[in-house]
């Protein structure tokens, strides 16, 4: 018991102490030089916006993306700025090509340290009405495929001892968040919730290795997906549908929060894969702007110059 009590710090000397442990901000929040990173999505929106930080950071990133042009173009866009980036053309909802794609990034890089599954699609169907071939398309992509990507490399890490960083990518959908007055995304929210569990899941399993585990959910963004992405399934439903939801969703957008720059998402996402992160496991962030919010949209105030009504005489 004695040897105890001379071990314990004295605890007005803790706060000093502390400080003289803490890690320079620049190597907890700023420098990946050495780290070799895998973004799935990655040739545009919020995955190229995130690959683009991470190379920032000295990180070398692999994007990976079904469209090799948009691919190409995003690493040119990288190699502009003196960045090191390569991409593979992967579908994630083949584990073969999730496991082709770790392999290809150890063969170009040696490594791998940080995975983001930024890739996704989802649709426009009324639940009443979702075939199955919409339900595995995008369940396939958004939830399959983070699930074997996050295995791939996390053998890769375990068998290297590497203790790494993976972020999965949900949705603000996870909280029930959609188009207001229409829905259509009934397959979209099971595959997002589906990423929330597990990344909790995995998060319990490979904390013992050294692995961080955890999860971005998203809110709107003005992204490529935005303009390309369930248009097929929303026109079968004719004019007087497309003619609602431009009216309900004219109103909603000055009540919703729009990222209008992917970017706004992806330095949370980014933070996730510094060592400022080293103390998170199984979390899931909600950056959505407050689209969950009741939010007041004019300044009410008796006591307050400036709102309304303000002081009263």
């Amino acid at each position: 018991m004695a040897d105890q009590a001379r071990q314990m710090p004295d605890p007005e000397k803790l706060a000093s102490m502390s400080l003289a442990r803490c890690m320079p901000l620049g190597d907890a929040l700023t420098n990946l030089e050495g780290k070799v990173a895998i973004v799935t999505g990655g040739a545009t929106g919020l995955g190229f916006n995130v690959a683009n930080r991470l190379c920032e950071a000295g990180a070398k990133v692999m994007i990976a993306s079904r469209n090799q042009a948009r691919g190409d173009a995003a690493v040119a866009a990288l190699a502009e700025k003196g960045y090191e980036a390569a991409f593979c053309s992967t579908d994630v909802s083949s584990v073969e090509q999730c496991y082709a794609l770790v392999d290809k990034t150890v063969e170009t890089f040696g490594n791998v340290d940080i995975l983001v599954t930024s890739a996704a699609g989802w649709d426009e169907q009324a639940y009443l009405d979702v075939t199955e071939a919409t339900y595995d398309r995008v369940l396939d992509v958004d939830l399959k495929g983070s699930y074997f990507m996050g295995q791939a490399v996390a053998r890769n890490m375990v068998a290297n001892k590497t203790r790494g960083k993976i972020v999965f990518i949900s949705s603000a959908a996870h909280l029930g968040e959609g188009p207001r007055g229409v829905g259509m995304n009934t397959y979209y929210q099971a595959a997002k919730a589906g990423v929330c569990a597990l990344t909790t899941g995995a998060a319990a399993e490979l904390k013992q290795y050294g692995i961080n585990v955890n999860c971005v959910a998203p809110g709107g963004m003005l992204s490529h997906g935005v303009f390309f992405e369930g248009r097929q399934n929303g026109t079968e439903y004719g004019p007087e549908y497309q003619a609602f939801k431009r009216e309900v969703q004219g109103w909603a957008s000055e009540q919703v929060p729009l990222a209008f720059n992917p970017d706004q998402v992806a330095l949370m996402v980014y933070v996730l894969c510094t060592h400022a992160s080293d103390f998170m496991d199984g979390a899931t962030v909600d950056v959505n702007g407050g689209a969950l919010l009741n939010a007041q949209l004019k300044p009410f105030s008796t006591t307050v110059e400036g709102c309304i009504p303000g002081p009263q005489a």
